[in-house]
């Protein structure tokens, strides 16, 4: 079997939480505009222009692309080995033309953009009774990211440790160690707590981080987001809805997911949970997602998706048609639930789907020389998941009820708890899956809903038209 240069990068990204990457080609800096520079030991007073006079935080950033003063066209760079906190949600105020650029400067490790509230104030909790500890995520009770006020908890990091097992008020009381549950109290957030089994108070046990819900980017028209290492959201990563001309590239993305989506009362999972590392939703054309690394992530790495909307509402006030041109390629995917995912679905009242015109579904996008391990296994998010079955794959595919144009092919898919894939129910869209290597352990399924093995990958082959010129290994 061929190890591309993504098993050297599978060697380096095993050594967490610290490890210097492949180096930039060209940092951000380059970029045409003005350069705004983040570092540290700068200060949001000074004129942010220049390594000298640097500004110090993501606040200061966001509130510049508000106010105006950073345009399309400019640069934003955080130095190199060092660590900030926040998040860019909404840069929906973002003006002028051309391209926006995120990216770093100096020398060394990947700068740092954490999304974790920070719960370092023992003093902050109460102990409610029955091993029970409970905290207002409200302004000065933490540190770390101010710039939300969001209370959906998705885990918790006690030193380097993931603890995701996440309950809900309605169900059983917790009962085992660092098992949590958050509370808003209304549509308002006027009261948000999170309430935490421990014997003694939590933020005295180490270093005590929450990831919230939200997103670290919500991409805008023609960005860029090059170089970073992205960490701790209870969402997704990166997200890419409804604009097009964006770049993902040489990013690291960790430490994803697990915050509440919805409830569903008829379901027998009556509490969904979510998290990707990157997104792109249904409206989001012309991307590119390239030699980014990947993992920890309670859902999938990366994934195409999304519902059709035809006819504006409050809720959905986009049309949404398709996505095209979007692409994933030479990234490094690891410890996460799925690998990658697609899908795609018409309206609530499927009758009233586009499934015809040129622009409707998922056209001429690719997932290709992706270098893909270990589906599931050492993953915080597969251990805690209500859908086990669904999760330990490589490939995911809950529908395909529009047209899908994609094409996976020259991956590696290495090892996965469960099986190489998950696709229900049996979907006949012109989605060309090839020329990947597969290794899986001996007697693995190739496919959950059917009964082949790896062994038996020839008459899988046969029957589903999947990977007829693919590699299968069994692992030693």
């Amino acid at each position: 079997m061929s190890i591309s240069r993504r098993a050297v990068l599978a060697t380096a990204a095993a050594a967490l939480p610290a490890v210097t990457l492949l180096g930039s080609v060209h940092d951000a800096v380059a970029a045409p505009g003005t350069a705004y520079y983040i570092a540290e030991e700068g200060d949001d007073q000074a004129a942010g222009t220049s390594e000298s006079t640097p500004w110090q935080s993501v606040n200061k950033v966001v509130a510049a692309i508000n106010a105006g003063q950073i345009v399309r066209g400019d640069t934003i760079v955080f130095k190199r080995g060092q660590t900030f906190y926040g998040q860019f949600t909404d840069l929906s105020g973002l003006q002028g033309e051309g391209r926006i650029t995120f990216g770093a400067y100096g020398s060394g490790e990947k700068p740092r953009i954490m999304g974790y509230k920070v719960l370092n104030k023992p003093e902050a909790w109460k102990n409610i009774g029955g091993n029970q500890w409970q905290i207002e995520l409200v302004e000065g009770n933490y540190t770390g990211n101010t710039l939300t006020g969001n209370a959906n908890v998705g885990f918790l990091l006690l030193d380097s440790a993931f603890h995701g097992r996440r309950k809900f008020p309605d169900e059983a009381k917790l009962e085992s160690d660092l098992e949590f549950y958050s509370v808003r109290r209304d549509e308002a957030e006027r009261v948000k707590t999170l309430t935490v089994y421990s014997k003694e108070n939590p933020s005295s046990r180490g270093d005590l981080r929450v990831a919230v819900d939200g997103v670290i980017f919500q991409a805008v028209p023609n960005m860029t987001i090059q170089d970073l290492d992205l960490i701790g959201c209870g969402g997704h990563g990166i997200q890419v809805r409804d604009v097009g001309g964006v770049e993902v590239l040489r990013n690291r993305i960790r430490h994803i997911g697990g915050s509440h989506l919805r409830e569903e009362r008829d379901s027998s999972i009556k509490h969904w949970r979510y998290g990707n590392g990157i997104e792109v939703y249904l409206g989001g054309s012309d991307v590119l997602a390239e030699d980014n690394i990947i993992h920890d992530v309670y859902d999938v790495a990366i994934t195409i998706q999304g519902h059709q909307v035809l006819k504006p509402t409050e809720k959905e006030p986009v049309i949404r048609i398709g996505s095209s041109n979007v692409h994933f390629r030479k990234n490094y995917i690891t410890r996460c639930s799925q690998s990658f995912e697609v899908w795609a679905a018409g309206p609530e009242d499927k009758s009233q789907a586009d499934t015809t015109s040129a622009k409707a579904g998922i056209r001429n996008c690719s997932f290709t020389d992706n270098y893909c391990e270990d589906a599931g296994i050492g993953s915080w998010g597969q251990e805690v998941r209500p859908n086990p079955d669904e999760g330990g794959v490589h490939l995911l595919s809950y529908g395909e009820g529009l047209p899908i144009e994609l094409s996976i092919t020259g991956n590696q898919f290495i090892n996965a708890k469960n099986a190489y894939m998950y696709r229900s129910p049996e979907h006949k869209s012109p989605i060309s899956i090839d020329r990947n290597v597969i290794q899986l352990a001996a007697g693995q399924k190739l496919q959950q809903q059917r009964s082949e093995t790896i062994e038996q990958h020839a008459a899988w082959s046969q029957a589903t038209g999947f990977d007829a010129n693919s590699t299968f290994t069994v692992a030693g």
